[in-house]
């Protein structure tokens, strides 16, 4: 799946990781309903909310570039939403991943997984991209997934027993 060309502007870019962010609170948000166990309601439920700050950060960045932008509101009505990070369709991945929200562990180690697959997906097209600018940008979001990637290593090692 290609979702850049290489030629992206950064505001282009911007667009494109906000609705990643938003596919992926969609989907942990629908699978709160999947989930039984209170707790894992509740890791949905934060993991959901951790996206949110996700996407007010690359809104914070978008405002860097475009200072004229009005609101996230009418931000958002130029952001498609259907991909979670990592370039999955949401609904698919939701079906796929019925098992998943059994157990706190395989939650977390769900999220890493996209995590780890956004960070890919940023470094590989920060490397294809023609534009200095949304290189640094790209590799700036794969920096982000990485730390991302390691608060949630660091939830699983904290809070659940894996054995």
């Amino acid at each position: 799946m290609v979702l850049l060309r290489g030629n992206e502007t950064p505001r282009e870019v911007i667009c494109l990781a906000y609705g990643l962010e938003e596919g992926l609170r969609k989907f942990y948000s629908m699978s709160v309903e999947l989930a039984i166990d209170p707790k894992i309601v509740a890791l949905l439920t934060k993991l959901a909310e951790i996206e949110v700050k996700h996407k007010q950060r690359l809104f914070d960045i978008y405002l860097t570039i475009d200072p004229t932008a009005l609101d996230m509101e009418a931000f958002e009505k130029n952001v498609t939403s259907e991909l979670v990070e990592g370039g999955f369709d949401s609904d698919k991945l939701l079906e796929q991943s019925r098992t998943t929200f059994k157990t706190a562990a395989r939650v977390l180690d769900f999220a890493m997984t996209l995590e780890a697959q956004a960070m890919d997906l940023y470094m590989r097209y920060a490397q294809r991209s023609e534009n200095p600018a949304v290189k640094n940008l790209l590799f700036d979001m794969a920096n982000e997934e990485k730390a991302h990637l390691k608060s949630l290593g660091d939830l699983l090692d904290k809070h659940i027993d894996i054995t």
